[in-house]
């Protein structure tokens, strides 16, 4: 099940968090999870519109395929959770598949990486981003969107 932070007066984000050890397929386990989530929610009465989904990078580590494989993936097909019908919130800022793949063991020489990994998720379909760089990921997101298929 997909951690709950809620706040009746404003809304909640569901973001999927690792239960399967063994997961083999990023975004058919992160769809299950932010699924039975949001049945978890609505039953409990919180609108729709109030819903936001996040497909927790970095938040799997223990699965089948190597944790920086997963986030990537995760990444690469993220319009495939566009077809639960909420907004997706990505975090990729600092993060360490980024500091995996680009080789820096410091959290600090990860922005040009993070700006890259926010640029896909935009084009892929996040609508929300959160980041340690506001500035310079504002300007990766206004080119992502100028750019993103319409």
């Amino acid at each position: 099940m997909a951690d709950v932070v809620a706040h009746r007066a404003q809304g909640v984000i569901l973001m999927a968090s690792e239960t399967d050890p063994k997961a083999r397929d990023p975004i058919e386990t992160v769809r299950g999870l932010l699924e039975e989530s949001l049945r978890i929610v609505w039953k409990a009465g919180v609108p729709d519109h109030r819903v936001v989904l996040d497909p927790g990078i970095g938040f799997f580590r223990q699965t089948a395929i190597p944790w920086h494989a997963w986030d990537c993936e995760v990444l690469q097909r993220l319009a495939e959770l566009r077809a639960l019908g909420r907004p997706l919130l990505v975090g990729v800022s600092r993060k360490s598949f980024i500091g995996k793949i680009l080789g820096q063991a410091d959290p600090r020489d990860r922005l040009a990486g993070s700006l890259a990994a926010t640029a896909i998720a935009v084009v892929n379909g996040a609508h929300l981003v959160r980041t340690h760089d506001v500035g310079a990921t504002r300007e990766a997101v206004r080119m992502a969107e100028a750019l993103r298929p319409r």
